[in-house]
């Protein structure tokens, strides 16, 4: 989790209305059955108030239907997030874009089976009062993009060595059955200021533990701008869907590192879904000129509508472009895209937890 008191305008994680229909398979259990699970957990601690093991300070950020609080262990003095969430009674009734009381539990689950250098770490959680507390990694270095922004130079270079870290935690994450579903420039975190060496991946909750590789979801989820065709795809077929859904959005993340702007836009959502459906993007801006072939070549394999012919993490990861040498020279036009495209008007963050204060 990280201090982010502010940050900009953007998309939101959701179900969304694809074309003509909403309704899909979903395959999920139950509250009880993951809680179940969970009581065993070593990272789940209990006969403890969460306050007498850290002192809760200031809010480092909002967001949906949780708070993020810098934490201090009251041993150790050291310094971690907690994120703090509502927790629903079972089977109790929720808004349509509100987390059930499995939700919960569900993203828990996942965080207490993950540990990778490029991925969030949950220390520990505790369950008091309809809340959970969870203990995770403070990362201070804000959003990705933002410091990509920021830096003085970017290069091709650069954008291989973050997206190369990226591709390695997905790669771990589907090794350990996880599909993230939520991939996009907002939910890639660097640990410390300025420091494009270490990024995590971070917030799960849309993500989906099958225990198998060949598990198919159905879920309508994620964020339109990175969906994968085949999500948009299942509200109409009922079809399922796969891990192959993050190396996409993996591909729209890299396209925006290498472009400064996205493959897929429209102000009209269902024309940007036709767009994604059809995989229609172009390289016919001026500042592909000077991004590389294995770039680009990279950027077509990831943005594949056939998600069988889609490259996986792993096959990523052996793609020429990582291997090669890519270009030092300064991305000018780059950057000056990514600045008009996302550097807006910061503004507050005025989603709150409901009712009751957490402090």
């Amino acid at each position: 989790m990280e201090p982010k008191q502010k940050k900009r305008s953007k998309q939101k994680s959701r179900s969304f209305d694809a074309p003509e229909k909403l309704e899909t398979v979903s395959f999920t259990e139950s509250s009880e059955v993951i809680e179940a699970r969970l009581k065993q957990s070593p990272k789940r601690k209990s006969g403890v108030n969460v306050r007498d093991v850290y002192k809760i300070g200031r809010t480092l950020g909002t967001g949906g239907f949780a708070v993020v609080k810098l934490v201090t262990h009251r041993k150790t003095m050291k310094q971690f997030a907690c994120k703090i969430m509502r927790l629903p009674e079972a089977n109790a009734e929720v808004g349509e874009n509100e987390n059930t009381r499995a939700d919960v539990f569900r993203e828990i689950e996942i965080l207490c089976g993950i540990e990778h250098e490029n991925v969030i770490y949950m220390k520990e959680f505790y369950e008091e009062n309809n809340r959970v507390y969870l203990i995770t990694d403070l990362l201070t270095g804000g959003e990705l993009l933002d410091a990509v922004m920021d830096r003085g130079m970017y290069s091709e270079a650069d954008a291989c060595f973050c997206f190369k870290q990226i591709v390695s935690g997905i790669a771990y994450l589907h090794s350990k059955g996880v599909v993230h579903r939520d991939l996009k420039m907002e939910n890639l975190l660097l640990a410390s200021p300025d420091d494009i060496t270490h990024i995590k991946i971070v917030d799960f909750g849309l993500a989906k533990a099958s225990g198998k590789l060949n598990c198919r979801m159905g879920t309508i989820c994620g964020t339109p701008q990175y969906v994968a065709p085949e999500i948009i795809e299942s509200a109409e077929s009922y079809a399922a869907y796969g891990k192959a859904v993050d190396m996409w959005s993996a591909g729209v993340v890299l396209f925006i590192l290498l472009g400064g702007y996205p493959p897929f836009h429209h102000d009209n959502e269902s024309v940007m879904f036709e767009q994604i459906r059809q995989g229609k993007f172009k390289f016919d801006e001026e500042v592909w000129n000077t991004i590389s072939s294995n770039a680009k070549d990279l950027i077509r394999k990831l943005l594949s509508v056939n998600p069988a012919a889609r490259c996986t993490a792993e096959e990523c990861l052996q793609h020429p472009w990582f291997s090669g040498r890519p270009s030092n020279v300064p991305l000018n036009a780059t950057s000056e895209n990514l600045k008009k495209n996302y550097r807006k008007q910061f503004q507050e963050d005025s989603a709150k937890l409901p009712e009751d204060p957490v402090e």
